[in-house]
């Protein structure tokens, strides 16, 4: 029985030696809004907010943008990628037949990509003013 009961208490003091705990005191509120999270990602509150908290500290783009921006960023993603390699068979093969059919199109695709960024880029500005209550940019403030 002294066996167990050592290597419990060896057991133990190694935990606690490599995993620490940190206790949140939150308003209903808040904790309404990490439970409406949670739920929405299918995972428990705790998890929830450890995982939430660990993305900010490491800068991940997913812990300040909302879901919708999330979303819009992977189509717009998907539509570079897609715009790049357009791009890349419209010059493989104006070097094969040593002529651009149409030289104006590339320049199409970059303009349509330059205007879905300044979309993008509108809505997450909107967003974080709505977030802090302040008043959104016009699509024409923002950065170029």
């Amino acid at each position: 029985m002294t066996d167990r009961r050592s290597y419990q208490r060896d057991y133990q003091k190694e935990y606690q030696a490599r995993t620490k705990r940190v206790n949140l005191l939150l308003s209903a509120s808040e904790f309404r809004e990490l439970e409406r999270g949670a739920g929405r990602k299918g995972e428990a509150v705790a998890a929830y907010a450890k995982r939430c908290a660990l993305d900010a500290h490491r800068g991940k783009q997913s812990a300040f943008l909302p879901e919708p921006i999330l979303e819009r960023l992977a189509e717009l993603d998907r539509v570079m990628r897609t715009m790049a390699n357009n791009l890349n068979q419209m010059a493989r093969h104006s070097h094969r037949i040593a002529h651009v059919l149409d030289e104006n199109e590339p320049f199409l695709y970059l303009r349509r990509l330059e205007d879905e960024l300044r979309s993008a880029l509108a809505a997450t500005l909107r967003h974080a003013a709505d977030a802090q209550g302040e008043e959104a940019p016009s699509p024409e403030e923002a950065p170029r």
